[in-house]
């Protein structure tokens, strides 16, 4: 049987489009390129306009999808990276860390008010030291915030992937909200992120345990708008895209 190119990358836990994932090196990147890059996502929106963060800037970062995800991830296969031909991803590692922390701290001196980070566009938390590194950068630059999703399960049967869920859940319990990530796909805590498509998420929605995303409904027009990610003690259900 031929594979196809989706497999064949998921099979490898890479990109689909390694001609498009850069080494976090400044004598191969351009001066002026970031790798904590301000969000020009429509979906996203490009400032919180309610809530605590109300006027804080947005910004992303892209890691490589599968490359540091886990493969329990259920999106492993037909994950949306696949229609992400443009994106950079920068490869994960000490030298990704060592850029981080300077552009961090460059972010905390221009915006001192407060500035939220959305991990991963694509791409997962890769090891516990990464996490930690994310720990020392909240304790380092208070005005740095974080939201994101992750496929790292605390009670994954697969030590490497246990041991990085729960690194998350550790520092997103302490972190007093500024550490807001959502486990993907878990029904056991009520700060996730789920799919419409299970039939868990439709039910918790009919009991008005969970919430389906605004900006895929229409209700709002951006994240922005919204912030029920970052603050909702409630699942948020996505519909598959």
């Amino acid at each position: 049987m031929t594979l196809t190119k989706t497999q064949i990358a998921a099979n490898a836990g890479k990109t689909l489009f390694q001609y498009r994932v850069k080494k976090a090196d400044r004598s191969l990147m351009g001066k002026t390129e970031l790798l904590i890059k301000k969000s020009t996502n429509d979906k996203l929106g490009k400032k919180v306009r309610k809530g605590h963060y109300k006027g804080y800037p947005i910004y992303t970062l892209t890691l490589e999808e599968r490359a540091t995800c886990p493969r329990s991830c259920v999106h492993w296969l037909d994950c949306y990276g696949n229609n992400m031909r443009y994106a950079y991803r920068y490869e994960a590692g000490p030298a990704l860390e060592a850029m981080l922390e300077v552009e961090l701290a460059e972010l905390q001196r221009k915006h001192s008010k407060g500035f939220l980070v959305r991990l991963h566009i694509l791409g997962d938390f890769y090891s516990v030291s990464y996490v930690a590194k994310w720990a020392s950068w909240l304790g380092k630059f208070p005005a740095l915030h974080v939201y994101g999703y992750t496929a790292n399960q605390p009670n994954a049967s697969d030590k490497l992937e246990r041991s990085i869920g729960q690194a998350i859940l550790s520092l997103r319990e302490n972190a007093n909200g500024r550490f807001a990530v959502r486990f993907s796909g878990n029904f056991d805590d009520n700060f996730s992120a789920n799919s419409y498509d299970d039939i868990r998420s439709k039910q918790a929605i009919g009991r008005k345990e969970a919430i389906l995303c605004p900006e895929q409904t229409g209700q709002v027009n951006s994240c922005a708008d919204c912030a029920l990610c970052w603050v909702a003690q409630k699942p948020v259900i996505f519909q598959t895209h």
